[in-house]
């Protein structure tokens, strides 16, 4: 009943250790009580009950061993087939990150490729436009000038075609210098219409009585040349409308293809920052996988190895087993014989047997006075005491359970030392790390802060870029177009200058002939043609040279003039001497004019001249302005997507710093679980276990020395026995 009511309380046995100790002693005290009665029979029964329990044992352990080493079996085998299949997932995610890493870094070769292409096509239009539109002004010009021509011909057509049908006297009164011009300027006219109609305005300053009428055929040959001009005329207007159409088209075109590669520049651009990202993404990703498959490949090989290792030793385990259930069963079959049992009857006889309990109780006694100076309640040591109360006891298995309490309570001192040991560094190592996390996150946290303001303001700056861009182009056509106008006025400002100065230089000439005959220079002579040489030759008269039209009859085209009727005459002069003016004073107020004039020609020219170099200047530099523009904009595009890829990594950094930061301070909290109360209360376990083994030491000592005593003992009853 006392060994039931031990066995109960020891069942509180916090610790596996002390479960396995408390079921040693009960299978001994159980295999103890059960052969009690053989015993007093045969003494040598305790020992066969005691191999045959020790046999007993052992089979069980091997049964509980084998199943452990089907498990252990069962997790090799599905280990190194999960670790096979994440080698070969590991290998192939590694070759096809590989192909998509080429692809990308192709696709990105492309890009920027497509990205160079799209900006060189972009300057290509630019600059086709700008040609177009020199041509385009140039063609202008000349279309301008013999639109102009045609119809001043044509208008001075218009007049003199009505004034020979219906008044030639009045005709003959009016200038012709327009309406030579007009005959000589028309084309797809024969030289000898042409001539025809020379002679007949030449020929108007003779009387109406000498005229001779040739009106028909000269209004027949004039308005042929007016149809001819005017459609002429028609031709270059249209050849000019087609010209614009085309040019309005063309630049259509290109412009459609300058936003065309503006566009395809934003997306390419926004396309190569994207994909480099996408490859240092797809980098990081394989050299994840590469470090998983290295370590995948070395446990796989550990795991090999130890596996390997473990089947031979529990082989070797196993065959050791069995030698020594064989030495058992070989014992066992030794002992139970008869002859055997009654040997052993006459040689240990019963009394001496008694004798021998009478002294161990004391033994025993002494032992439990030792063990309960510990005060201690460890369940190992009332698994002792139980087996001290024992009548037939074996001190030597007692003194070996208390060897083993001390190697117990010696292991656990130790690991109570390595555990106080490793929380201490644990915490410190914990501590500094999560020291050293806090200051990376806030470092990362100013990074990103960083990049953002640099993305921000880089985004800024290329849209500041583009629009400095729009707004030069603006400028650039704006300029143009005050250029063209500035220019057309020039030239028409030049030529009333000229007009004027070549006028006043007529006049001059004239006084010149008046007041200073050698200085003055006489008019170009007609050309004769082959006609008019021939009848010269043979005698005839071909008439004076005809004086030159236009305004005043000085050349000077002004276009037709009709003159008014002349005033009645007034009375006679009187008849006296003549006395030249001083011309002087006109003479000069006219050169003053013509240098006047010629000043502000000269002083225009210079306008014009600095004018477009100014303009030529203004597009060189915003050429290069716009050049430079478009550089800026690819080299602040290209750290725009080195920054975005930079904050990318970044953030991934930061979110594993966030995660590492989660993991220490769970782990810190797992460590103050396990480590908080071993710290607190190290110091007493300490002392209470060194105070059980110094009674364990004690028990110990008193045992060894009753085996010493029984074994003197039981050889010198023996010895008067059999005297």
């Amino acid at each position: 009943h006392s060994l039931h009511r031990s066995v109960r309380r020891s069942s509180d046995c916090p610790t596996p250790r002390c479960a396995m100790k408390l079921a040693a002693v009960c299978c001994f005290a159980a295999s103890v009580q059960a052969s009690t009665e053989a015993e007093s029979a045969n003494p040598i029964r305790r020992v066969v009950s005691l191999l045959q329990s020790m046999q007993a044992k052992i089979e069980d352990e091997g049964e509980k061993q084998d199943k452990l080493f089907a498990k252990f079996q069962c997790y090799c085998e599905s280990n190194t087939a999960k670790l096979a299949d994440s080698i070969t997932d590991a290998k192939a995610k590694i070759d096809s990150l590989g192909t998509d890493i080429e692809s990308s870094t192709q696709d990105r070769t492309q890009t920027v490729a497509d990205l160079a292409a799209a900006k060189e096509n972009r300057e290509s239009s630019n600059k086709a436009i700008a040609d177009a539109t020199a041509q385009r002004n140039k063609d202008n010009a000349a279309f301008e000038s013999t639109s102009t021509d045609l119809k001043t011909n044509i208008a001075a057509l218009d007049k003199a075609i009505p004034a020979i049908e219906n008044n030639m006297e009045a005709f003959m009164q009016t200038g012709t210098s327009a309406l030579l011009q007009a005959v000589r300027s028309a084309r797809d006219v024969s030289e000898y219409d042409r001539t025809t109609v020379q002679s007949f305005l030449q020929a108007r300053g003779q009387s109406a009585e000498g005229y001779t009428p040739q009106s028909g055929e000269i209004v027949g040959i004039l308005k042929q040349m007016q149809d001819t001009m005017k459609a002429d005329l028609k031709e270059a207007t249209t050849k000019e409308a087609e010209a614009l159409a085309d040019f309005n088209e063309l630049v259509a075109s290109q412009n459609k293809a300058i936003q065309a590669a503006t566009d395809s520049i934003e997306e390419k651009t926004e396309q190569s920052g994207s994909l480099a990202v996408q490859i240092v993404q797809l980098k990081n990703e394989k050299s994840d996988v590469a470090e998983q498959l290295e370590a995948d490949t070395g446990y796989s090989e550990q795991l090999g190895k130890d596996c390997e290792q473990q089947t031979k030793d529990y082989a070797a385990v196993k065959q050791t087993r069995a030698d020594e259930l064989l030495a058992i069963a070989d014992t066992v079959k030794i002992l139970n014989d008869d002859d055997v049992l009654d040997l052993f009857k006459k040689a240990l006889p019963a009394s001496s047997l008694l004798q021998v309990q009478t002294t161990q109780k004391e033994v025993a006694a002494q032992a439990l006075a030792a063990l309960k100076g510990a005060h201690s309640k460890r369940p190992g040591l009332d698994l002792i005491a139980l087996a001290l109360h024992g009548k037939k006891m074996s001190f030597d298995k007692v003194i070996k359970m208390i060897d083993e309490m001390k190697d117990a309570l010696h292991k656990e001192q130790k690991d109570d030392d390595s555990k106080k040991e490793y929380c201490n560094k644990e915490f410190d190592e914990t501590e500094d790390k999560m020291k050293d996390l806090k200051h990376t996150k806030e470092g990362l946290d100013q990074k990103i802060g960083n990049l953002h303001d640099e993305i921000k303001e880089t985004k800024e700056s290329i849209a500041s870029l583009e629009q400095g861009i729009k707004d030069l182009d603006k400028a650039v056509a704006e300029a143009t177009e005050q250029r063209k106008e500035e220019h057309e006025e020039y030239v028409s400002s030049t030529a009333e200058n000229q007009a004027a100065v070549d006028l006043l230089g007529f006049a001059k000439n004239r006084l010149q002939k008046f007041y200073n005959p050698k200085l003055y220079k006489e008019g170009p002579k007609r050309e004769l043609s082959e006609e008019e040489k021939m009848y010269a030759a043979y005698g005839g008269d071909i008439g004076t040279t005809p004086a030159p039209g236009g305004l005043a009859g000085t050349g000077v085209s002004a276009g037709f003039v009709q003159l008014g009727a002349a005033d009645e005459p007034g009375p006679a002069p009187a008849v006296g001497g003549y006395a030249k003016q001083k011309g002087g004073g006109v003479l000069g107020m006219i050169d003053r004019l013509v240098n006047d004039l010629k000043t502000e020609m000269n002083q225009h020219k210079l306008e014009e001249e600095d004018a477009q170099e100014d303009y030529e200047k203004l597009m060189a530099d915003s050429a290069a302005k716009r050049a430079a523009d478009s550089k800026a904009i690819a080299e602040h595009s290209s750290a725009l997507a080195e920054a975005q890829m930079d904050l990318s990594e970044v953030n991934d950094n930061l979110k594993a710093n966030n995660k590492n930061s989660v993991e220490t301070h769970n782990y810190d909290q797992d460590l103050h679980k396990t480590c908080d109360f071993l710290l607190e209360n190290f110091d007493t376990r300490e002392k209470a276990r060194t105070e059980e083994i110094e009674a364990l030491d004690k028990a110990k000592a008193v045992l060894s020395g009753a085996d010493v005593e029984l074994l003197q003992t039981s050889r010198s009853r023996k010895f008067l026995s059999r005297k």
